[in-house]
């Protein structure tokens, strides 16, 4: 038998060079996952974030803040200012609260679970009213417009 010379060198560069573009093209695309997870990771952070400063300034009764700041801007048109101050003027108070979960949906909206303490107006039966302190689960729709997350009240 003969031994030709050179032909397992070419054949081992071949399946070498093939193997290495797939390795490069297997990093790429981990890099690109990761990427899309460090995102999304972000993006739940910034939500979070958005999240608590709106129940800081709830606890506050910051209502003009929320409504310049937080406040989905679409709905700028549709609720003046005035009614939603007005509107607040009933809110409970609050007085501790913790995010519990926040994640970002389909479509650029987002998902929040607070849990809040607070201090409920119960109207008695013969007149007059009493505080009565309360532990509730809060859930809140959110949107993102523009990079930013801002909060969809009902009014």
């Amino acid at each position: 038998m003969g031994v030709r010379r050179g032909a397992p060198l070419v054949a081992s560069r071949v399946v070498g060079q093939s193997v290495g573009a797939l390795l490069a093209l297997s990093m790429l695309f981990g890099l690109a996952l990761a990427g899309c997870q460090t995102a999304r990771e972000q993006e739940k952070q910034d939500l979070q974030a958005r999240a608590r400063n709106y129940l800081e300034l709830k606890q506050k009764r910051d209502w003009v803040a929320i409504y310049e700041g937080l406040l989905d801007p679409e709905l700028h048109g549709k609720l003046k200012r005035e009614v939603f101050l007005k509107r607040r003027d009933a809110s409970f108070d609050v007085l501790n609260f913790t995010v519990v979960s926040a994640e970002e949906q389909e479509g650029g909206g987002g998902q929040v679970v607070a849990r809040i303490d607070a201090m409920i107006p119960v109207l008695n039966p013969k007149g007059g009213t009493t505080m009565l302190r309360k532990e509730m689960e809060e859930s809140q729709k959110w949107v993102a417009r523009d990079g930013r997350w801002y909060i969809r009240l009902d009014s």
